[in-house]
């Protein structure tokens, strides 16, 4: 950046700190970073030089994002951008230094029970919409996972699925086919249509599950196979595996009150 570091603007910065990023993230990382970048920033301190943004003015932006999660994404987002700037010596101070950072605690999942399974796929009209609800119940694969499933990935003679990384290549894994799971594949061959496996975007899958199941969030149906595992007495390494977690400790975290209850049910066998 040429020009005097006193004259650069907000706007122009942060348009160079996403070309940057656009070369070290992944696609979904910066769409959200161009979400924060087109949606979240005043128009005021789009046009303020760098050097003249003050905390007060970072706090007031912050404080009009709505949505907790959105705000705390936002202010990570400004943070490392403006961090990025004190680097290049376009400002000697960052303002987000003077704020408190936003925390936002995530709902913990909550597994559907039988009950709620039941009812949920008895509501569901479109055979191939409820085939993929049963899928995510009975794979525990992420909803992207899922939604770029090729019939390449799928081996129904070896009953395995190739479930590709969404996080890092090296996130790839095998997930063995279970009976139910391997019923729900065979009834989706018999119907394809294309190589997609399941043909739909992933907000019309998370709104329909919603309408379907609105005290539940779409990823709870991940933590109802993890449950069914652990319930079935599946070891936690294996369920670890299967749900690609890089490391037992956070299966662990995620399920203690499973382990626990089956670990108190299993004490109660002895005599």
């Amino acid at each position: 950046m040429q020009q005097d570091n006193n004259q650069v603007l907000f706007k122009q910065w942060l348009k160079e700190f996403y070309e940057y990023k656009s070369k070290r993230v992944k696609p979904s990382t910066l769409r959200n970073i161009g979400i924060v970048i087109r949606c979240h920033v005043p128009i005021y301190l789009y046009n303020t030089p760098l050097a003249k943004i003050t905390a007060q003015d970072l706090e007031n932006a912050l404080y009009n994002v709505e949505a907790l999660r959105m705000r705390q994404y936002t202010y990570q987002v400004l943070n490392e951008a403006l961090e990025r700037a004190v680097k290049h010596q376009i400002i000697k101070f960052n303002p987000m230094a003077n704020l408190d950072s936003i925390k936002h605690k995530q709902r913990k999942g909550r597994a559907l029970n039988a009950t709620e399974r039941t009812k949920l796929l008895e509501q569901v009209q479109q055979p191939e919409l409820k085939l993929l609800f049963e899928f995510y119940i009975y794979s525990g694969c992420r909803r992207s996972e899922a939604l770029a499933l090729t019939w390449d990935d799928i081996d129904l003679v070896g009953r395995k699925i190739i479930i590709p990384g969404t996080k890092t290549e090296a996130s790839e894994r095998v997930l063995p086919m279970s009976k139910p799971l391997l019923e729900i594949m065979e009834k989706l061959s018999h119907s394809a249509t294309s190589n997609k496996v399941f043909n739909y975007s992933p907000d019309y899958v998370s709104k329909q599950f919603k309408k379907y199941c609105p005290k539940h969030k779409l990823h709870d149906l991940r933590h109802t196979f993890a449950t069914i595992c652990l319930e079935s007495g599946v070891s936690i390494r294996v369920v670890q595996k299967w749900l690609g977690h890089t490391s037992i400790d956070t299966t662990a975290r995620i399920y203690t009150h499973v382990i626990d209850e089956f670990q108190r049910k299993e004490a109660e066998k002895i005599c």
